[in-house]
């Protein structure tokens, strides 16, 4: 198993499993379906804490997006995958709560996109730790300021908008 290790999981558009491919082959072209997840933390007055995306990531560099978002490797939950990702990326331990999933495509150039079955899950921190190869400022936004921003990833746009209601309860 160990050399499945950092595949993602590809999967059809009822999220069935179909094979796997590197972070790379997923995102290439219009990119190939795979399980992501966003983490939309919030802060004890009820704000959206933002991360904006490190100069050098490969996708939507210096964007504004949820607080931590990832992939689904191999031998994850979506669950587990999040938990996984905002300790790496933010440096805490949270309870997650799996809210909603999209099922989304944006392109970034002639290159790559993204082509992803997202799970949002959402959760409540006292601060942040992040890396700041992943993430290289953090904001706090009211939910009804969110879509007024410029420069929010297009998953994070889009998930907004589909949001069910209570979401920040």
């Amino acid at each position: 198993m160990r050399s499945m290790a950092g595949r993602l999981i590809l999967v059809d558009d009822r999220d069935r499993p179909v094979g796997t491919a590197t972070k790379r082959e997923g995102h290439l072209g219009r990119g190939k379906c795979h399980r992501a997840t966003l983490t939309i933390l919030f802060n004890g007055r009820g704000e959206i804490l933002l991360g904006r995306r490190a100069k050098g990531k490969w996708l939507w560099p210096g964007w504004w997006d949820g607080t931590v978002a990832g992939h689904v490797e191999v031998g994850e939950t979506y669950l587990s995958a999040a938990r996984r990702r905002v300790r790496e990326e933010v440096g805490v331990r949270v309870a997650l709560r799996h809210r909603w999933t999209i099922r989304y495509r944006a392109r970034w150039s002639g290159e790559a996109g993204e082509n992803e079955m997202c799970a949002i899950l959402v959760g409540r921190v006292r601060s942040l730790a992040p890396d700041p190869a992943e993430i290289d400022a953090v904001k706090a936004v009211a939910p009804s300021r969110l879509l007024r921003l410029r420069r929010l990833t297009p998953w994070l746009r889009i998930a907004w908008r589909r949001r069910p209601a209570g979401v920040i309860r």
